[in-house]
Protein backbone atom coordinates (compact mmCIF):
# COMPACT_ATOMS: atom_id res chain seq x y z
CA UNK A 1 0.00 0.00 0.00
CA UNK A 2 1.71 3.17 -1.25
CA UNK A 3 1.50 6.46 0.62
CA UNK A 4 3.53 9.60 0.01
CA UNK A 5 5.99 9.96 2.87
CA UNK A 6 7.34 13.05 4.58
CA UNK A 7 11.13 13.25 4.71
CA UNK A 8 10.98 14.63 8.25
CA UNK A 9 8.44 12.17 9.62
CA UNK A 10 9.98 9.13 7.93
CA UNK A 11 13.04 9.27 10.18
CA UNK A 12 10.96 9.28 13.38
CA UNK A 13 10.75 5.69 14.56
CA UNK A 14 7.81 6.14 16.91
CA UNK A 15 5.18 6.96 14.28
CA UNK A 16 3.63 5.82 11.03
CA UNK A 17 2.07 8.26 8.58
CA UNK A 18 1.11 8.80 5.00
CA UNK A 19 -0.52 11.04 2.42
CA UNK A 20 -2.60 9.07 -0.08
CA UNK A 21 -3.17 9.82 -3.73
CA UNK A 22 -6.00 8.40 -5.82
CA UNK A 23 -4.13 5.13 -6.43
CA UNK A 24 -4.60 4.10 -2.79
CA UNK A 25 -7.68 2.36 -1.51
CA UNK A 26 -8.24 4.78 1.35
CA UNK A 27 -10.68 2.56 3.22
CA UNK A 28 -9.66 3.27 6.83
CA UNK A 29 -10.26 -0.35 7.80
CA UNK A 30 -7.79 -1.57 5.17
CA UNK A 31 -5.28 1.16 6.00
CA UNK A 32 -5.48 0.36 9.71
CA UNK A 33 -4.99 -3.34 9.02
CA UNK A 34 -2.00 -2.68 6.75
CA UNK A 35 -0.23 -0.51 9.33
CA UNK A 36 -1.24 -2.72 12.27
CA UNK A 37 -3.43 -0.06 13.89
CA UNK A 38 -6.59 -0.76 15.86
CA UNK A 39 -8.54 2.01 14.13
CA UNK A 40 -8.21 5.26 12.24
CA UNK A 41 -10.36 7.98 13.81
CA UNK A 42 -11.87 10.54 11.48
CA UNK A 43 -14.22 13.50 11.71
CA UNK A 44 -17.27 14.89 10.06
CA UNK A 45 -15.29 17.74 8.52
CA UNK A 46 -17.20 21.02 8.43
CA UNK A 47 -14.59 23.64 7.42
CA UNK A 48 -14.33 25.04 10.93
CA UNK A 49 -11.64 26.03 13.40
CA UNK A 50 -12.62 23.30 15.84
CA UNK A 51 -10.15 20.76 17.25
CA UNK A 52 -11.27 17.40 18.70
CA UNK A 53 -9.27 15.35 21.20
CA UNK A 54 -9.43 11.59 20.65
CA UNK A 55 -9.33 9.99 24.09
CA UNK A 56 -11.34 6.80 23.56
CA UNK A 57 -12.11 4.84 20.40
CA UNK A 58 -13.80 1.82 21.96
CA UNK A 59 -17.26 2.98 20.92
CA UNK A 60 -16.22 4.32 17.55
CA UNK A 61 -17.79 2.18 14.84
CA UNK A 62 -16.45 1.67 11.33
CA UNK A 63 -13.38 3.79 11.97
CA UNK A 64 -15.49 6.94 11.79
CA UNK A 65 -16.19 9.41 14.58
CA UNK A 66 -19.37 11.43 14.29
CA UNK A 67 -17.90 14.49 16.01
CA UNK A 68 -17.82 17.60 13.86
CA UNK A 69 -14.53 19.45 13.53
CA UNK A 70 -11.47 19.82 11.35
CA UNK A 71 -8.51 18.69 13.45
CA UNK A 72 -7.82 15.67 15.61
CA UNK A 73 -5.31 15.38 18.46
CA UNK A 74 -4.43 12.24 20.41
CA UNK A 75 -1.86 10.64 22.68
CA UNK A 76 -3.32 7.15 22.16
CA UNK A 77 -0.92 4.57 20.78
CA UNK A 78 -1.80 2.14 18.05
CA UNK A 79 -4.66 4.39 16.91
CA UNK A 80 -4.47 6.43 13.73
CA UNK A 81 -6.06 9.82 13.18
CA UNK A 82 -6.87 10.94 9.67
CA UNK A 83 -8.44 13.66 7.58
CA UNK A 84 -9.69 13.62 3.99
CA UNK A 85 -9.01 16.19 1.31
CA UNK A 86 -9.51 16.88 -2.37
CA UNK A 87 -7.61 20.21 -2.69
CA UNK A 88 -7.70 21.41 0.93
CA UNK A 89 -4.51 21.35 2.98
CA UNK A 90 -3.68 18.25 5.08
CA UNK A 91 -1.32 18.90 7.98
CA UNK A 92 0.28 16.32 10.28
CA UNK A 93 1.96 17.19 13.59
CA UNK A 94 4.08 15.30 16.12
CA UNK A 95 6.14 16.39 19.12
CA UNK A 96 9.81 15.56 19.59
CA UNK A 97 9.09 12.79 22.12
CA UNK A 98 6.39 11.17 20.01
CA UNK A 99 3.81 11.58 22.75
CA UNK A 100 1.14 13.58 20.89
CA UNK A 101 0.06 13.76 17.26
CA UNK A 102 -2.42 15.84 15.27
CA UNK A 103 -4.09 15.74 11.86
CA UNK A 104 -5.52 18.98 10.47
CA UNK A 105 -7.87 19.76 7.57
CA UNK A 106 -7.28 23.30 6.30
CA UNK A 107 -9.71 24.62 3.72
CA UNK A 108 -10.02 28.35 3.21
CA UNK A 109 -12.68 28.63 5.91
CA UNK A 110 -10.61 26.63 8.39
CA UNK A 111 -7.53 28.65 7.52
CA UNK A 112 -9.49 31.84 8.09
CA UNK A 113 -10.54 30.38 11.47
CA UNK A 114 -6.86 29.62 12.23
CA UNK A 115 -7.34 25.87 12.54
CA UNK A 116 -3.58 25.19 12.56
CA UNK A 117 -2.91 27.73 15.31
CA UNK A 118 -5.88 26.43 17.30
CA UNK A 119 -4.43 22.92 17.17
CA UNK A 120 -0.99 24.02 18.32
CA UNK A 121 -2.55 26.06 21.12
CA UNK A 122 -4.60 23.09 22.32
CA UNK A 123 -1.56 20.81 22.33
CA UNK A 124 0.31 23.33 24.49
CA UNK A 125 -2.57 23.92 26.93
CA UNK A 126 -3.72 20.29 27.21
CA UNK A 127 -0.39 18.46 27.15
CA UNK A 128 2.12 21.13 28.16
CA UNK A 129 4.10 20.73 24.94
CA UNK A 130 5.79 23.85 23.63
CA UNK A 131 5.16 24.65 19.94
CA UNK A 132 8.95 24.73 19.55
CA UNK A 133 8.96 20.95 20.12
CA UNK A 134 6.59 20.22 17.24
CA UNK A 135 7.29 19.09 13.70
CA UNK A 136 4.64 19.86 11.07
CA UNK A 137 4.22 18.52 7.56
CA UNK A 138 1.90 20.15 5.04
CA UNK A 139 0.82 17.61 2.45
CA UNK A 140 -0.26 17.85 -1.19
CA UNK A 141 -2.98 20.44 -1.80
CA UNK A 142 -4.15 22.90 -4.40
CA UNK A 143 -1.49 25.55 -5.01
CA UNK A 144 -1.69 29.22 -5.83
CA UNK A 145 -1.41 28.55 -9.56
CA UNK A 146 -4.87 26.97 -9.49
CA UNK A 147 -6.67 28.28 -6.43
CA UNK A 148 -8.70 31.22 -7.69
CA UNK A 149 -11.04 32.76 -5.12
CA UNK A 150 -13.68 35.45 -5.26
CA UNK A 151 -13.21 39.02 -4.14
CA UNK A 152 -15.54 38.35 -1.21
CA UNK A 153 -13.26 35.61 0.15
CA UNK A 154 -10.14 37.67 -0.56
CA UNK A 155 -11.63 40.53 1.45
CA UNK A 156 -12.08 38.27 4.48
CA UNK A 157 -8.36 37.47 4.52
CA UNK A 158 -7.41 41.11 3.93
CA UNK A 159 -9.57 42.22 6.86
CA UNK A 160 -8.34 39.58 9.31
CA UNK A 161 -4.62 39.13 8.61
CA UNK A 162 -1.96 41.82 8.35
CA UNK A 163 0.32 39.54 6.33
CA UNK A 164 -2.30 38.57 3.73
CA UNK A 165 -0.15 39.99 0.91
CA UNK A 166 2.35 37.15 1.42
CA UNK A 167 -0.12 34.50 0.23
CA UNK A 168 -2.96 36.38 -1.50
CA UNK A 169 -2.26 37.53 -5.04
CA UNK A 170 -4.14 39.58 -7.61
CA UNK A 171 -3.48 38.88 -11.28
CA UNK A 172 -3.37 41.40 -14.10
CA UNK A 173 -6.91 40.30 -14.95
CA UNK A 174 -8.00 41.31 -11.42
CA UNK A 175 -8.44 37.69 -10.35
CA UNK A 176 -7.50 36.62 -6.83
CA UNK A 177 -5.36 33.56 -6.09
CA UNK A 178 -4.74 32.13 -2.62
CA UNK A 179 -1.65 30.18 -1.55
CA UNK A 180 -3.45 28.07 1.04
CA UNK A 181 -0.39 25.99 1.91
CA UNK A 182 1.72 29.07 2.63
CA UNK A 183 -1.08 30.67 4.66
CA UNK A 184 -1.11 27.63 6.93
CA UNK A 185 2.68 27.51 7.11
CA UNK A 186 2.75 31.13 8.24
CA UNK A 187 0.04 30.35 10.78
CA UNK A 188 2.11 27.51 12.19
CA UNK A 189 5.18 29.73 12.36
CA UNK A 190 3.17 32.43 14.14
CA UNK A 191 2.05 29.78 16.64
CA UNK A 192 5.71 29.00 17.34
CA UNK A 193 6.31 25.85 15.26
CA UNK A 194 9.82 26.10 13.77
CA UNK A 195 10.16 22.76 11.98
CA UNK A 196 7.83 22.70 8.97
CA UNK A 197 8.02 20.64 5.80
CA UNK A 198 5.90 21.37 2.74
CA UNK A 199 5.27 18.62 0.19
CA UNK A 200 5.11 20.76 -2.93
CA UNK A 201 2.53 19.00 -5.12
CA UNK A 202 -0.54 20.70 -6.56
CA UNK A 203 -3.57 18.41 -6.40
CA UNK A 204 -5.34 20.21 -9.26
CA UNK A 205 -2.35 20.18 -11.62
CA UNK A 206 -1.54 16.55 -10.86
CA UNK A 207 -4.25 14.10 -11.88
CA UNK A 208 -2.79 11.48 -9.54
CA UNK A 209 -4.90 13.22 -6.88
CA UNK A 210 -8.58 13.81 -6.43
CA UNK A 211 -9.36 17.49 -6.96
CA UNK A 212 -12.65 19.26 -6.31
CA UNK A 213 -11.60 22.15 -8.54
CA UNK A 214 -10.77 19.80 -11.42
CA UNK A 215 -13.49 17.17 -11.03
CA UNK A 216 -16.35 18.97 -9.34
CA UNK A 217 -18.95 18.09 -6.76
CA UNK A 218 -19.05 14.47 -5.64
CA UNK A 219 -15.33 13.89 -6.17
CA UNK A 220 -13.69 11.29 -3.97
CA UNK A 221 -11.12 12.26 -1.34
CA UNK A 222 -7.67 11.09 -0.30
CA UNK A 223 -6.72 10.14 3.24
CA UNK A 224 -3.84 11.64 5.21
CA UNK A 225 -3.09 9.97 8.53
CA UNK A 226 -0.62 9.67 11.39
CA UNK A 227 -0.34 7.26 14.33
CA UNK A 228 1.86 6.67 17.35
CA UNK A 229 3.22 3.14 17.29
CA UNK A 230 2.05 0.80 20.01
Amino acid sequence: MYFIQSAKLSVIEGIVHGFADRSVCADPIEVARHFKLSKIAQLKQVHSGDVIIVENVENMENHYALSEGDALVTELRGVGIGIRTADCVPILLVDDRQSVIAAIHGGWRGTLSEIAMNTVSLIESKYGISPSKLTAVIGPSIEKCCYEIGEDVASLFEEKFQNFDQYLFKSNESKYFLDLSLANKLGLQKAGVPDIEVIDICTKCNDSFYSYRREGKGVNTQLSFIALKQ
